[in-house]
């Protein structure tokens, strides 16, 4: 009998120094986003420079700003932390900042009246309101900006508006790309030029991929010293590994050196891979029974986080590369994602040719090969490439970056290539 108390309380003990698996996987839920933006600083990792200059334009009256870059680099993330990080500087009461933060997500049906409008519904003023009867006191009210413009609003409209409005406004304007309506794209530079030229204060933070910035900017020259031009590359795989610290650090886990180099070699410097694989493969250590990340965890990694693609990217890949006859196609879509790339992740057809050989152990010429990325270049097969340039220098550039890093998932997980295949390319 009391053998039998001694091994059932050893096993209380055990499993109340076991960790709670159930309350971890929630809490890495939570910490590890890839589906959404980062809203807490404290979870936002690199982009010092990035920081640094987006701070130094909303804190200097006339500045304004744009943010841009590919998809899935962090843009909007770095948006969302604005407040926070206004705060956290001008914290003393010897440069206390008063402002209000608004962020706008732009549709294909966004125009420059629903933009305006949509923003100035979320700010107010303050306004005296007076009391009936001599000797009355009056009361302050709080009007939404909005009242202030017309049905068809102009650049002057808004540049009024913000001056009644008695506060610092920051005015995020997300998804800029996704504007059809040019006419908007114009009107938007005349404004941010009126708010500078006026010395208004407030700051306008464009927020888009590097073609529409391109346009706002090369229209329209005499807004040029008025904006803070913020370019977002890929992250450092330095900045990767700051994101898989600080989330498993959050919820008391570790991970391995070797894990966390394999984990940012496949994430390509996108942040939305590297929060999807550390997430998963810290699962993969929960179920082991571990609180740090190893490396047989990264292979677990790679299995959930090719299950749980978004369908857009599988759909995507899958139509790519499927054939009623043997083709070269994913061969050819796994070369482009081993390639070398330059500054605008765009590679040239012979940058193909070592990790083709790699992949099939055979040597192909280029015209065997380009007819596959011509057809990848085409509607037949997504595109999923994206072609510029001229006869003999063309260049090709994956339409969606997210689909790079699946493309190397996918080639690791059915043993097309190995992770040191992924070192050469960083190489």
């Amino acid at each position: 009998m009391a053998l039998l108390w001694h091994n059932n309380n050893i096993m209380e003990q055990e499993s109340t120094n076991k960790p709670d698996i159930y309350k971890i996987q929630a809490q890495l839920s939570m910490v590890f986003t890839p589906s959404s933006p980062i809203d807490s600083k404290d979870l936002f990792a690199g982009r010092n420079k990035q920081v640094q200059a987006l701070l130094n334009a909303i804190l200097q009256r006339g500045q304004h700003a744009v943010i841009y870059g590919d998809r899935g680099v962090g843009k909007t993330s770095l948006a969302n932390i604005i407040s926070d990080l206004i705060l956290a500087v001008t914290s003393s009461s010897e440069f206390k900042f008063q402002f209000q933060a608004v962020r706008y997500n732009c549709a294909a049906d966004s125009t420059f009246d629903s933009i305006w409008h949509g923003i100035f519904r979320e700010l107010s003023f303050a306004t005296s309101v007076g009391k009936a009867g001599f000797g009355a006191d009056s009361t302050q009210e709080s009007i939404p900006l909005n009242q202030l413009l017309p049905q068809h609003v102009s650049s002057e409209d808004v540049r009024y508006a913000l001056q009644r409005f008695g506060r610092r406004a920051i005015i995020v304007i997300d998804e800029f790309d996704r504007i059809a309506d040019r006419k908007a794209t114009g009107l938007l530079a005349d404004t941010i030029k009126s708010l500078s030229d006026h010395s208004v204060d407030a700051t306008i933070i464009v927020i888009g991929v590097a073609d529409s910035i391109d346009d706002l900017i090369a229209e329209h020259k005499s807004i040029e010293r008025a904006l803070v031009q913020i370019p977002m590359p890929r992250m450092s795989p330095v900045e990767l590994y700051e994101i898989a610290e600080k989330g498993l650090n959050r919820v008391g886990m570790g991970i391995d050196q070797t894990a966390k180099n394999e984990l940012a070699k496949l994430s390509q410097g996108l942040p939305h891979y590297m929060h999807s694989l550390t997430r998963f493969a810290a699962y993969a250590a929960l179920r082991s029974g571990r609180m740090n990340v190893d490396p047989p965890d990264v292979e677990e990694a790679i299995k959930s986080a090719i299950e749980n693609a978004q369908q857009s990217i599988v759909s995507a890949y899958h139509r790519a590369t499927n054939s009623p006859h043997k083709n070269l196609y994913a061969e050819v879509l796994l070369a482009a994602a081993l390639s070398n790339n330059d500054d605008l992740c765009s590679f040239a057809a012979g940058d193909l040719r070592e990790p083709l050989h790699r992949i099939t152990k055979k040597q192909y010429r280029i015209d065997r090969y380009m007819r596959h990325l011509n057809a990848l270049s085409k509607p037949d097969r997504g595109p999923i490439l994206r072609k510029t340039g001229q006869r003999r220098h063309f260049r090709f550039r994956f339409v969606d970056p997210l689909m790079e890093p699946y493309v190397l998932l996918k080639g690791v997980n059915e043993e097309m290539i190995t992770p040191s295949d992924l070192e050469e390319k960083a190489a």
